[in-house]
């Protein structure tokens, strides 16, 4: 991942767009990671990626047993 600091990425923001459809490129503000810029087609392979986390999630979530919408909105309620 190629790493710029806010000054860089500002003064070479066109460059920093191709950059990014190669490889994510973290632009860091007083020496601390602050963004990644990255390309459109990764970010929608992390969205696919959470999307089917969290379908996994669900599907074991009804396998083990829950207690579905109606409990937990009373069980949040009682707290």
């Amino acid at each position: 991942m190629k790493i710029v600091n806010a000054t860089q990425a500002k003064q070479s923001f066109g460059d920093l767009l191709n950059n990014a459809q190669q490889e994510p490129v973290a632009i860091q503000k007083h020496q601390k990671d602050f963004a990644v810029l990255l390309s459109s087609e990764r970010y929608q392979e992390l969205l696919m990626f959470e999307d089917k986390c969290l379908h996994d999630l669900a599907v074991q979530a009804e396998r083990e047993g829950f207690i579905g919408v109606e409990a937990s909105l009373a069980l949040l309620d009682s707290i």
